[in-house]
């Protein structure tokens, strides 16, 4: 806006003429941006609204598959002897299992040596079990720890470490895989005296089992055995057994003595898990029912309205969801409704569950219970797949019921833009105008106001002249 001194010869306050009638020119901007901020509130509102029904959606997507109610729990019946994990390839049983023994590594260890005793020149050859062998270059320099880092490096199955008894230094050895075929074999071509097997040099680390035996054998090799109901002397090389009962994971901890080396093993529906899912979805359900109240409320003693009271799109939403829950469902065995497994609306609108008549139907009729969630037979579709078709339907980016309205708000948002900007340009021109027009009438009085001083001047004169004439005569 320009700045201007008005009515310097009007006396009138012409600025503040102005800006009363900009007001009034500007009425019409003001309404739209007051249309448009309530849009921009509606905009919000459903923002949160597709929030919580995308969580809603979410909640009741982990109900709508076989694969959400097939999950099994297995006990330990003691923990420090075994832990145990079952997956949704497991039935439900009971197992004694007896641990006789625990997979191990192979363990060997040197004699001692100096800190700083070269070990000898030549080359390792390690192999562990039937995998392949590595050769490891020794130089003449190299002490025992500096052997222990070559192993490392070399990542051929073993681990190498040197150990400190306050007076000498040891070499250990320990295959990476437990089993009784992963034995460790060291054979060595010792440049130092050209003899492989003696006690000196770097024969000093030879280990072939029943041949030379120049490191000491510190732990065997071993396999776990353990026996489950009455089948005895099953092997395995690793402590971690997944394939004994089929979707069971039993993870061994120890091999105590007898009879402290057995325990059972429990395999059962993870019933816990779908309770859990069901009531996720209650919660997501109550907190959208939560949302929509408040959008859609009135408050007689504040005289103040929800942001969607009387909204056509969210009253449609609503009536959706509640025929859902409400609603009957065709050609599906003994539950038909909701509320055949204690899961009811109450006075409130909220859902709320009957945790005995649920579990009771999850304990009792755990197939039917799967039927009335998850059945996907066209027509007869269970709960859970048709609500989320529902809320699909609801929620789709494209043409989903959301998406309609909330694109609708947006053009009406891009429109009140377009004309506020239109009649922004006409305000400006109309304040151009009239301060134009008001600069013209001023100086118009301007030059009256000169021609008047003009004339008051000459007037002024004649009536001296006409003194001064009548005083001569």
């Amino acid at each position: 806006m320009s700045i201007a001194v008005g009515g310097l010869v009007s006396g009138l306050d012409t600025n503040s003429m102005i800006e009363q009638l900009l007001e009034l020119e500007r009425q019409p901007i003001v309404t739209l941006q007051q249309k448009e901020a309530d849009y921009q509130v509606e905009l919000t509102a459903y923002g949160s609204l597709k929030g919580v029904l995308g969580s809603l959606r979410s909640s009741v997507e982990a109900l709508d598959s076989a694969s959400s109610f097939t999950g099994f729990s297995a006990v330990s019946g003691n923990a420090d002897l075994f832990g145990v994990s079952a997956d949704e390839n497991a039935t439900s049983g009971s197992y004694d299992i007896t641990v006789k023994q625990l997979a191990e590594v192979h363990k060997l260890a040197s004699g001692g040596f100096s800190e700083a005793e070269t070990v000898g020149e030549g080359t390792l050859h390690l192999k562990v079990g039937n995998g392949s062998t590595t050769d490891i270059d020794i130089s003449a320099t190299d002490t025992l720890a500096e052997v222990a880092q070559a192993i490392n490096n070399a990542e051929a199955g073993v681990r190498a470490g040197v150990i400190f008894d306050g007076s000498d230094y040891f070499l250990t050895l320990a295959a990476d895989d437990t089993g009784v075929e992963n034995i460790i074999n060291v054979t060595v071509t010792d440049t130092g005296d050209t003899n492989d097997t003696d006690m000196n040099g770097l024969s000093r680390l030879v280990y072939e089992a029943g041949v030379t035996e120049n490191l000491s054998n510190i732990q065997d090799a071993a396999d776990a055995i353990i026996t489950v109901d009455g089948v005895t002397n099953i092997h395995r090389a690793g402590n971690v057994v997944n394939d004994v009962i089929q979707g069971v994971t039993i993870t061994l901890e120890s091999a105590p003595v007898v009879p402290d080396n057995q325990a059972t093993l429990t395999v059962s529906r993870d019933l816990e898990t779908v309770v859990s899912k069901i009531t996720a979805f209650v919660d997501a359900y109550n907190e959208t029912i939560a949302l929509f109240d408040e959008y859609q409320s009135y408050n007689s003693d504040s005289e103040t309205a929800g942001v969607l009271l009387g909204d056509a799109t969210t009253k449609t939403i609503r009536n959706r969801l509640n025929t859902m829950l409400t609603g009957t469902l065709s050609g599906v065995e003994s539950f038909s409704r909701l509320t055949d497994l204690g899961i009811a609306l109450n006075r409130e609108g909220q859902l709320e569950i009957d945790a005995s008549t649920l579990n009771s139907a999850l304990e009792d009729y755990f197939d039917e219970v799967l039927q009335f969630f998850t059945q996907s037979t066209e027509g007869s579709e269970g709960f859970a797949v048709r609500m989320t078709d529902t809320l699909d339907a609801i929620l789709s980016s494209t043409n989903g019921t959301l998406a309609a309205r909330t694109d609708g708000i947006q053009d009406s948002i891009d429109d009140i833009g377009d004309q506020v900007e239109r009649l922004e340009m006409r305000v400006l021109a109309w304040e151009s105008r009239t301060r134009a027009q008001f600069n013209a009438l001023e100086v118009l009085l301007a030059e009256y106001q000169t021609t008047g001083d003009y004339l008051s001047q000459q007037i002024g004169s004649l009536q001296n002249l006409n003194n001064y004439i009548s005083n001569r005569g």
